[in-house]
């Protein structure tokens, strides 16, 4: 199961994670209210968003526990469904997870970004004007991402416009700021592999190193920055395909988990 990151889609996911259809079944759904999903204007905490990714697995007839894969945003909601329906998750690979220790370090997180991304990224009269411009000229909105980000595919840029203020800024604010990630650890006991770049200027380096030594997770770093998915796919790919290989000789059937 592959999760994207905010404001991003399932197309996210290009063809280098193609590879691992080889072996496993691979899903990469459009998080709730973003890319082709419902853009409802209640709910997008924390809880809805991995209650969405559950009724996925659920709708497709998925009888084991999956291996579920997240960027950003994505690897919050694969901690925080981990967390909920732990039966669901075999094992869990984050590339670049925002884990704060709390919210006025992830606003500072945010903040210091920088130019465009920091005034669309926050929770202000000006990024919601921009959001409901968007919204409204859509069309428009997603050639001008294709302009300003010539290094994305065009399907990943057209889509970073495929969202609501609500599914936006509700999102951003109660999975990403008010974020639990240390309760989420809590009881863990599958495989957890954060991997972040030594550039990322979206993690929090010395909270990761602090989780890792207080739970089961394994971090890694890399180089590079905060789009590893995007300039390093193969070496993604195949640290997913190591541990869905590693799940595939020790998993446990979901009928036997739960």
């Amino acid at each position: 199961m592959l999760l994207h990151g905010l404001l991003g889609s399932g197309r996210f996911w290009g063809a280098e994670f193609d590879q691992l259809a080889n072996d496993h079944r691979v899903i990469a759904p459009d998080l709730l209210g973003f890319g082709r999903s419902p853009h409802p204007d209640h709910g997008y905490t924390a809880d809805d968003h991995a209650d969405a990714v559950a009724a996925t697995l659920d709708g497709l007839g998925i009888t084991t526990a999956a291996v579920v894969v997240g960027h950003s945003l994505g690897a919050l909601i694969a901690l925080r469904l981990a967390a909920r329906r732990p039966a669901r998750v075999a094992a869990i690979v984050a590339f670049g997870p925002p884990l704060y220790p709390d919210p006025e370090t992830a606003k500072r997180y945010i903040g210091g970004l920088g130019g465009l991304t920091a005034l669309l990224a926050l929770d202000t009269p000006w990024a919601r004007r921009a959001c409901e411009w968007m919204c409204d000229h859509r069309a428009v909105a997603g050639w001008l991402a294709v302009a300003l980000h010539p290094e994305l595919a065009i399907s990943v840029a057209l889509d970073s416009v495929q969202h609501s203020w609500a599914s936006y800024s509700r999102t951003l604010s109660e999975v990403i700021v008010s974020a639990r990630a240390a309760e989420w650890l809590e009881g863990l006991t599958i495989p957890i592999v954060v991997v972040a770049g030594d550039e990322d200027r979206v993690v929090d380096g010395a909270y990761l190193d602090g989780l890792a030594l207080r739970s089961r997770m394994t971090l890694e770093r890399w180089a590079g920055a905060h789009d590893l998915p995007l300039s390093r796919p193969a070496d993604c790919a195949a640290r997913i395909a190591a541990v869905a290989a590693n799940e595939a000789l020790s998993g446990t059937p979901l009928s036997e988990r739960l």
